[in-house]
């Protein structure tokens, strides 16, 4: 099943709707498997920052297929292996809470990514947006 540019605009409709219910201005992110941007959105209240934060964060946890707060703890506990991957990315990678890999159906599409919160908000809206989707 390919990540396609529908699929990523329904998880940003759905973590969108999240993030208005906790009254929370959020940008959102999907990448795909090799982790290029498909899909941003920044809504009207989010700070200008978090448009960039948001795809780090949906990179970091499409390129280590785990969340961007698992990444954060690995990066503790083992840091010239994180520094190294990101290094052979050619990228960053944001260890933060609330980038979750999409993975549909047992298969790896991407990532997705929000900032705008706390980083428990933040994968909250993630999550929403998932669920939205069907995603595992």
């Amino acid at each position: 099943m390919p990540l396609t540019l529908e699929l990523a605009e329904r998880f940003i409709a759905g973590a969108k709707a999240k993030a208005q219910q906790m009254g929370i201005g959020m940008s959102l992110a999907v990448v795909d498997a090799s982790g290029n941007l498909v899909a941003l959105a920044r809504m009207d209240t989010a700070r200008w920052l978090t448009a960039n934060v948001a795809p780090s964060k949906a990179f970091t946890a499409c390129t280590l297929r785990r969340t961007s707060a698992e990444v954060a703890e690995l990066a503790k506990q083992r840091p010239q292996l994180v520094e190294s991957i990101a290094s052979m990315a050619g990228r960053p990678l944001l260890l933060a809470g609330g980038g979750l890999p999409l993975i549909m159906k047992g298969e790896l599409l991407g990532g997705v990514g929000a900032s705008g919160g706390t980083e428990d908000q933040d994968v909250e809206c993630a999550r929403a947006g998932l669920t939205a989707i069907g995603a595992d």
